[in-house]
């Protein structure tokens, strides 16, 4: 016992001498340069400055610009860039990361904290999505299982965004794929009877028949809350949006609820954090990556509802379902990058189709 509590202590010592040496160094370096998904690294980045005197200079991107911005520096030998915060893992694990454009770093002292699942490429960032409905037609949600969106009561009743405009969607069609097997048992638990197929899995079953109900497509998720939770609706839709739009109840006056549906009730995105390669920064970049695993760091987002630090430590809104991603068991789509940087064309051109 007096042996492993000297090995813990040595440990923690190292892992201290090596914080200490590494804050030395990103003083030394003067500032960081972020190039992000989010508006929200200003403020996060204030927070980082008043703890450490390095300012970060941030600036917000979509991926695609972010990624075409990465690409010509690091190829022209003229990096500006320190560190990126990004959603689209498909681009980044078939092309980013394998052609040496970025790096991924995780803090030794928290490698043991943060999953594995969100380690490489590692996830700063869960943002869930769920299915809701309006909550003053509706005691309670109308529907309980997934398969009732594709039936004719609910055709055009469902809102989401629009699978052409925004690769969360592909995702979450490429993560329905892989569900495939309980997909097939919750509409057997549903109807009483197995799943007649006309495509290769349920998956793909599902997402032909959802397309052919004719969903209400949108490009931002706001203005789906705002359709699903509008108050006087006789026959109100269902939504599909960010659960962090349930912080708008109030100052909007919006009536909205959680659907618990089977065998899945919304989506889990991971956001990520990465390292350009020969930054001209790279400690700071580092310092940066591990400031947003902490509690002050994390708070720009998880202080908002159904915002999840990938850190199991940390704490989250205080209204959130659950208090972290790990108690939303299976409930929450996660897609594979891999495989969606595989089917995401394919996927794409099939919902187009079956969307006609």
């Amino acid at each position: 016992m007096a042996t492993a509590a000297a090995l813990s202590s040595t440990a923690v010592f190292a892992q201290s001498a090596e914080m200490d040496a590494l804050i030395a160094a990103a003083k030394a370096e003067g500032s960081v340069v972020a190039y992000w998904h989010s508006s929200r690294v200003s403020k996060a980045g204030e927070g980082f400055e008043a703890k450490y005197g390095i300012p970060v200079l941030g600036t917000k991107m979509t991926d695609a610009e972010s990624t075409e911005k990465v690409v010509r520096e690091v190829e022209s030998g003229n990096v500006q860039a320190d560190i990126i915060g990004y959603d689209d893992g498909p681009r980044l694990v078939t092309e980013l990361l394998p052609g040496g454009f970025v790096e991924n770093y995780v803090p030794e002292d928290l490698a043991e904290t943060i999953p594995e699942s969100s380690r490489d490429p590692l996830v700063y960032l869960w943002q869930v999505s769920i299915f809701g409905y309006n909550t003053e037609r509706y005691e309670e949600c109308p529907i309980s299982n997934v398969w009732q969106l594709t039936e004719p009561e609910w055709a055009s009743k469902l809102h989401m965004l629009d699978p052409r405009l925004r690769s969360t969607q592909i995702q979450a069609f490429s993560a329905i794929e892989d569900r495939a097997d309980g997909l097939a048992a919750a509409y057997e638990e549903l109807y009483g009877k197995p799943l007649e197929l006309t495509e290769d899995n349920a998956g793909l079953e599902f997402i032909k028949r959802l397309a052919a109900s004719k969903p209400i497509l949108y490009n931002e998720d706001v203005e789906i809350a705002a359709a699903v939770g509008a108050r006087g609706q006789e026959a109100p839709p269902l939504g599909l949006y960010t659960l962090g739009r349930h912080r708008e109840i109030e100052s909007k006056n919006l009536a909205l609820g959680m659907c618990p549906l089977t065998p899945f009730q919304g989506i889990n995105q991971p956001s990520y954090v990465q390292v350009v390669a020969d930054a001209p920064h790279p400690n700071a970049a580092r310092l940066f990556a591990h400031y947003l695993l902490t509690e002050e760091g994390a708070a720009p987002w998880t202080a908002d509802l159904g915002a999840y630090s990938s850190n199991p430590d940390l704490t989250s809104n205080a209204g959130n379902p659950f208090p972290n991603v790990a108690e939303w068991g299976d409930s929450l789509l996660v897609s594979d990058n891999a495989r969606v940087a595989e089917r995401r064309g394919d996927l794409l051109d099939f919902w187009i189709t079956n969307n006609r």
